[in-house]
């Protein structure tokens, strides 16, 4: 853990704010850390990017709140498993603001030489390719609990509505079908999720 001082952060809409940390250790693609209010509770956040040393977060409305007035803010991690970018193309589905949770591991790729494309439910993206298909080496999704029996079986899915307690799979809060969110993911394939 480590307080990260914030550097700065920006509205990027009426309930969406961009922060800008200090943190010396990069997270690898598909990583999260957690955002620790001292006394009152621990918020799991993905990892919008990361350039010299500085972690990028997008938050909501109601997290950003809880740090507004502070300088600094402790931060735990990196924590999940990472995901190896290998093959040569990658597609990204998103659905709303939901795109933030994977637009890392989209950037690191494209940094990687990686054909990337992305297919956006009800939000845009110009930074990408739209993608007139489902064929890649790898997909990669953020979507609402009911719209993830939609994605292909070998989809790696952001599992974002579980509650996640230790971070460590120590509690075993955040299982599901025995994947421990918080350390085999928070990346998993829909095939080991979906019935």
């Amino acid at each position: 853990m480590i307080y990260s001082e914030i550097l700065y952060s920006k509205k990027i809409n009426d309930n969406l704010y961009e922060v800008a940390i200090f943190f010396p250790q990069k997270p690898l693609p598909g990583q999260f850390v957690s955002l620790i209010i001292p006394g009152e509770k621990e918020i799991p956040l993905s990892v919008t990017d990361y350039n010299e040393r500085i972690l990028f977060l997008h938050v909501s409305s109601k997290i950003y709140d809880l740090i507004r007035d502070r300088k600094k803010i402790l931060i735990k991690g990196p924590l999940g498993r990472p995901l190896k970018l290998t093959g040569s193309s990658l597609l990204g589905i998103a659905y709303k603001d939901l795109l933030y949770d994977i637009l890392y591991i989209l950037r690191e790729a494209k940094r990687k030489g990686i054909d990337v494309k992305v297919r956006c439910i009800e939000c845009d993206t110009k930074e990408f390719p739209k993608a007139d298909d489902e064929n890649a080496d790898l997909i990669i999704a953020s979507v609402p609990k009911d719209m993830i029996s939609s994605l292909p079986k070998e989809a790696l899915v952001y599992v974002r509505w579980v509650k996640m307690n230790c971070m460590l799979g120590v509690c075993g809060v955040c299982e599901i079908k025995e994947n421990l969110v918080c350390i085999d993911g928070p990346l998993i394939k829909v095939s080991e999720i979906v019935d």
